[in-house]
């Protein structure tokens, strides 16, 4: 049994997307703004290279930077898209997979819709950065105007977890310190999601 995920419906404009990316490694955020359009951040390297041709965007892609419109099938890859959720109450969100919804309410679709458009029309979301301004924050910016992600989170409760359990393991003082030392991360990544 998998941990709970978005209720199935149809894209709206105004939707957070986000779709999975080297075989569930992480996932990838965007904005669907209707058209099968998608507004997202995308990385450094990704600023560099030249959009790919596409059939389907063709006249009506755009980049700005760091941030592209593309269609849904770019930013998809093949992927399946789920919907990011929010207003999710606390209770239900400490046990939902982190990156895939929030605790914020969201505001309105066309207010979410002209934050990502003027992004994309000039407007700077500042460098890329995987811990602090990546496409999760992006997104989460649009739709609630506060840059909070959950994924990067995710990965250090994970990390710091398997961790105390490969310490425990190892018994001793060495053990004990690293063990105490992992569930502290844990426990820090609970405070600052506000699950505590």
């Amino acid at each position: 049994m998998g941990q709970p995920q978005s209720k199935p419906r149809f894209l709206q404009p105004g939707d957070h997307i986000y779709c999975e990316r080297e075989g569930g490694l992480y996932d990838h955020h965007g904005i669907y703004v209707g058209d099968d359009m998608v507004i997202h951040l995308q990385g450094k390297a990704k600023k560099l290279e030249p959009l790919p041709e596409c059939r389907k965007c063709k006249d009506k892609r755009v980049q700005n930077g760091e941030i592209a419109k593309v269609c849904i099938d770019c930013f998809l890859r093949g992927e399946k898209p789920r919907i990011y959720d929010y207003g999710v109450p606390l209770n239900k969100f400490r046990f939902r997979k982190r990156g895939t919804c929030c605790p914020h309410y969201s505001k309105p679709p066309h207010e979410v819709i002209n934050k990502a458009t003027y992004f994309v029309e000039g407007a700077s979301f500042g460098d890329y950065d995987m811990f602090n301004n990546n496409c999760e924050n992006f997104a989460v910016y649009c739709k609630t105007g506060c840059a909070d992600g959950y994924q990067i989170v995710g990965f250090l409760e994970k990390g710091s977890l398997a961790t105390a359990a490969v310490a425990a393991s190892l018994g001793g003082p060495p053990g004990i310190v690293l063990c105490a030392a992992s569930m502290a991360i844990y426990g820090t990544s609970k405070v600052v999601t506000g699950l505590n």
